[in-house]
């Protein structure tokens, strides 16, 4: 396994002690009127890696679910979009199956990059052109950064308990 792959299966794994045990009322809380919510945190996260899944491997959405997972890249975290998902998919099982799905395409393209796959030239989500191996870097420490955002939201005095 790449260190790349090393990098994105630590991040996840803590990513999943962030949210591990969380009500569907828990991922849908906001910090203040406008925020993220977890929930929509984790379809960003799982967006990205099936943007970099579509644009480094041959992953294509499935139905319109799928679709809207792969809009959360950039509607309403890199642009002034609304969320690209209706709040009922906000809930714990529709959040899993999104992760899940994001995991099974990204992992076989970071656990074994073909060489081809890491100099393609790709535009990354945030608009600069980088190749696949700045692209596999970006997408291995995201879901860090969003642990991070997730901890804080969940150490807020008002967060709902569970």
């Amino acid at each position: 396994m790449s260190e790349i792959a090393a990098i994105w299966h630590f991040t996840r794994r803590r990513l999943a002690q962030a949210i591990e045990e969380l009500t569907d009322a828990q991922l849908g809380w906001r910090i203040y009127d406008g925020a993220h919510s977890i929930a929509e945190y984790l379809y960003h996260v799982a967006g990205v890696e099936l943007y970099w899944a579509h644009h480094l491997g041959d992953w294509r959405p499935a139905d319109d679910f799928e679709a809207g997972v792969l809009q959360c890249t950039c509607d309403s975290f890199l642009n002034e979009k609304p969320f690209p998902l209706p709040q009922a998919y906000c809930n714990a099982a529709a959040i899993e199956r999104a992760l899940q799905m994001a995991h099974d395409a990204l992992a076989p393209i970071i656990e074994s990059p073909t060489p081809e796959a890491l100099t393609r030239p790709v535009r990354s989500p945030i608009g600069d052109p980088i190749d696949g191996r700045e692209g596999l870097m970006r997408v291995a420490q995201h879901a860090a950064y969003h642990t991070g955002q997730i901890w804080l939201i969940r150490m807020h005095p008002h967060f709902p308990k569970g």
